[in-house]
């Protein structure tokens, strides 16, 4: 069957069930459907509905639903579809908010060659002896004579240059992951990653030191993990135009590609192993070898699409401010011709937004008004949602943003609660409240720890929120065993789960949007550094 022909299939059969159980409204003589108990949020919000969305939106026929390919953009129309048969008005035009981005891939014919002393060639293939850092690198052609040099880092107020006594202009720059360790809070922020340790730091130093490109030396896991790696890294990257970035070549060498490189130089790849790991300084030395770099970045641009509605606020005094309720309905498309359904990830935050939807579009109570946001590009980087936050008008008319991503695995009485106190100690309090008086979910703060090293805080759509000053809480359920993994599937969702967290992110944001004033932001250490 035709995936439109399903989408179809599947309007017509819920908007026939519908039909049905208005027609019972009516002649059982339900006249006031506000004040109604068919028209509570529990009653509204069911696993049935749930899992009969996610059976569509997580199947085959979506492909994965990708940002920028097909299967993202029948995802957003049976969204659209479904927000119109509950009644919810478009924010947008046919609810889409459609905008560019970049794109840019990996030509799979790129190749490296590496010479030695005696000229004799050895032939990297890509993907499988070596991957091009998407983001960062441009398209290079030649034969290039190779350094060593460290961490690739100038840190002047710490006393520590790696580049000290080498001139790499013209020349490809190795160098290793991450930056010098300390546990001292003073040097590279200690146990804390400093700017040092990012890529773009890296790559613009190089790139101004006139080096023609970067070998990076990855961490242990990227290494181990080589295989899963680098095959996501067939895929495309996406950014905003307009982002600014340098560019500059940067290649990831696998462990044996990187162990045949520093074959009969100054220093083996496992002297630098060790060097890393005892946390000792590197020697700098310029390498026998030279090598010729065939590297080819295809570039182009293409559409994505955030799914906006709006239930409008029942209040002239407010209805002009709002609360927003978010997921990404995207995931990671056809990899190696499998695919990646993303059931919990975020076909769950889906669904239970889609429940949120339809349960402010029946009840009505809301003052504030209720944007009810389907994100996009969220594993691209966020992308959607920076688009939509960036492009507001009057963003902070936005009182707070609650957030859903993973919510359908786990343990079916517990979800991390992530972000709610970091602006407002009276948002934290609020939902809390909430929580307590309706699902009773356990909430773990793992996660609000400011030394969490996975840095979940800043890793999905609510922080594009938050940079903005919002009050966010974000809920995560913390799936790791099938993490952007093939095995993401329906069958591991627990529907319950869902509706549990569709209930108390529907009275969160009643709540919110309810109060006599705007939420107080009160930690103004945390709100100050997004400005």
């Amino acid at each position: 069957m035709k995936i439109d022909n399903r989408i179809s299939t599947v309007i017509k059969r819920r908007s026939f069930h519908l039909l049905i159980l208005i027609t019972f409204f009516i002649l059982k003589g339900c006249s006031s459907s506000f004040n109604n108990s068919h028209y509570s949020p529990e009653s509204l919000i069911t696993t049935n509905s749930i899992k009969a969305n996610l059976e569509f939106l997580a199947s085959d026929e979506l492909e994965g639903r990708e940002a920028t390919t097909r299967g993202e953009k029948l995802a957003a129309l049976f969204i659209s579809s479904e927000l119109k048969k509950y009644g919810v008005k478009p924010f947008y035009i046919d609810y889409l908010q459609e905008y560019d981005l970049n794109s840019i891939s990996v030509d799979p014919e790129s190749k490296v060659e590496i010479f030695n002393s005696n000229r004799d060639k050895t032939t990297l293939n890509c993907f499988d002896d070596f991957i091009a850092g998407r983001r960062s690198s441009v398209t290079t052609n030649g034969k290039f004579k190779l350094v060593f040099a460290g961490f690739g880092i100038t840190a002047p107020e710490f006393s520590y240059d790696d580049y000290a006594n080498l001139n790499v202009a013209g020349k490809i720059v190795i160098i290793a992951d991450d930056e010098p360790f300390s546990n001292d809070s003073t040097y590279f922020n200690g146990e804390k990653d400093s700017k040092y340790s990012k890529e773009y730091f890296k790559v613009s130093l190089a790139k101004k030191l006139g080096a023609a490109g970067l070998i990076t030396i990855p961490s242990n896991f990227y290494l181990k993990n080589w295989d899963r790696i680098s095959t996501f890294a067939k895929g495309e990257s996406v950014s905003l135009p307009g982002e600014k970035g340098e560019k500059l070549l940067n290649l990831i060498f696998n462990e044996e590609s990187l162990s045949f490189l520093f074959e009969n130089e100054k220093q083996s790849f496992t002297d630098i192993k060790n060097l890393i790991y005892d946390n000792k300084p590197f020697p700098a030395f310029e390498l026998n070898k030279e090598i010729e770099i065939d590297i080819i970045m295809n570039e182009g641009t293409k559409k994505s699409y955030n799914v906006v509605g709006i239930i409008k606020g029942n209040d002239s005094l407010y209805r002009a401010e709002y609360v927003a309720v978010g997921a990404h309905y995207d995931h990671l498309g056809v990899i190696d011709g499998k695919v990646y359904n993303g059931a919990d990830d975020d076909g769950s935050g889906t669904t239970a937004l889609l429940e949120v939807a339809k349960a402010f579009a029946k009840t009505g109570l809301n003052k504030r008004s209720i944007l009810i946001v389907f994100h996009s590009a969220e594993e691209k980087g966020l992308f959607g949602s920076g688009y939509f936050t960036d492009n507001f008008d009057n963003i902070k008319n936005i009182t707070a943003q609650i957030n859903m991503d993973m919510v359908g695995t786990e343990h079916i009485d517990t979800i991390y609660s992530v972000g709610s106190g970091k602006l407002s100690s009276e948002f934290q309090r609020l939902v809390e409240e909430v929580n307590s008086q309706t699902v009773n979910f356990v909430f773990n703060y793992k996660f609000d720890d400011p030394s969490d090293k996975q840095k979940i805080y800043y890793r999905s759509d609510h922080y594009n929120y938050a940079k903005h000053g919002i009050p966010i809480v974000f809920f995560y359920d913390y799936m790791r065993e099938d993490y952007h993994k093939q095995s993401d599937e329906i069958d591991k969702i627990n529907f319950e789960k869902i509706r549990k967290t569709a209930i108390l992110v529907y009275n969160i944001a009643l709540r919110t949007a309810n109060l006599d004033q705007s939420l107080i932001i009160d930690n103004k250490e945390v709100s100050e550094s997004f400005n």
